[in-house]
């Protein structure tokens, strides 16, 4: 019985980390795509490039912050750097929330900055040489992280301080309800942001570029801020998941987990609507779940092997909503304002 409860809440813990950081990713393609109408196929840079800077980052501010001097390398001895942070962020836990808190503010601005590198060279283009150019960006941080031993130590990466050992048996409970509470939190901006006179100027140029210019909109200033609120958020993605791992190595963040399914679930929930995104990474992550923890319970019942059967659904679920789904489970439906429907119904109760 003990087992079976540890091997739920396992389930359980892991369901809630997976879904949050992609809800964010999601969400943040959305501000990006459905909102604004960039091609963003270069999420992955402002994520992986976040974390790969608070994995260097981490160790060095929390040693500044505790006062602990020492010779060791916080990037190529990281194991032992650890062992002296650690137990004092264990007998402190409001620095240890204040310091989590810090590194996702941290995230967030150098995804920003990330996203707004990203998009400078091709910003004033048209929208397909945009999409090539977020493209090629893709995979530049990988090779940086790889390249440059003194970022994160190459390819073997970097251990990130325990800011939830003060929790003891509870730490990972307690740090993937945080992740899913700011992956809400997120979901809540996000959903603000699209009834603002901002959010409902990015649809405008999303739908008609020409249109939006004639009427004096700046094309490059909304892209630009679209480009920085969703890297960002792909920045705190990436800060979240190297907490939930513990370290942060180059072979966490590939193009087909932070680009490749984002955009998935957003075809699959519908793009421009945020409930559409959070539909798609709902019933997508809870799928992906329930194959990486059983698909072994299929063995003999499928008539292929059960390593394969990530890769055929996935498959299966593009084909299927492209060809008779192309809008989505719950396709975007066009936002009036609340006086603009007051009018409206004026005028016809007048006519």
């Amino acid at each position: 019985m003990e087992q079976l409860l540890e091997q739920i809440i396992l389930f359980v813990t892991s369901f809630i980390a997976v879904y949050s950081v992609y809800l964010i990713s999601t969400v943040s393609l959305n501000i990006q795509r459905g909102f604004a109408g960039i091609p963003q196929f270069g999420l992955i840079f402002s994520t992986a490039g976040a974390a790969y800077v608070i994995g260097n980052l981490s160790p060095r501010i929390a040693l500044w912050v505790l006062g602990i001097k020492t010779d060791l390398d916080p990037i190529t001895e990281s194991s032992g750097v650890l062992a002296l942070i650690n137990p004092q962020l264990n007998s402190q836990p409001l620095l240890s929330i204040g310091l989590f808190i810090l590194f996702l503010l941290i995230g967030a601005i150098v995804g920003a900055i990330l996203g707004l590198i990203q998009v400078a060279p091709a910003i004033r283009l048209r929208i397909d040489y945009l999409a090539i150019t977020l493209l090629a960006f893709g995979e530049i941080a990988n090779v940086i992280a790889r390249a440059y031993k003194p970022l994160i130590g190459g390819e073997y990466g970097v251990q990130v301080p325990s800011l939830f050992g003060w929790a003891g048996k509870n730490t990972m409970t307690v740090m993937t309800l945080s992740m899913l509470l700011i992956a809400l939190l997120v979901y809540a901006y996000a959903e603000y942001l699209g009834s603002t006179p901002i959010g409902r100027t990015m649809k405008a140029i999303r739908d008609n570029e020409v249109a939006a210019a004639a009427l004096g909109k700046s094309l490059v200033k909304y892209r630009a801020i679209a480009i920085v609120i969703g890297s960002a958020f792909c920045g705190m993605a990436g800060v979240l998941w190297a907490f939930f791992n513990g370290s942060v190595m180059p072979g966490q963040f590939v193009r087909f987990n932070w680009t490749f399914l984002p955009w998935l679930m957003l075809l699959l929930g519908g793009i421009g609507n945020n409930r559409g995104a959070l539909l798609g990474a709902t019933v997508f992550v809870i799928l992906d779940r329930f194959i990486t923890y059983y698909k072994h319970e299929l063995v003999g019942v499928l008539p292929f092997d059960v390593i394969w059967l990530y890769q055929i659904l996935l498959g299966l679920i593009t084909a299927i909503i492209l060809i008779y789904r192309p809008q989505g489970l719950l396709p975007e439906r066009p936002r009036i304002p609340k006086d603009v429907r007051e009018r409206f119904r004026r005028a016809q109760a007048t006519s």
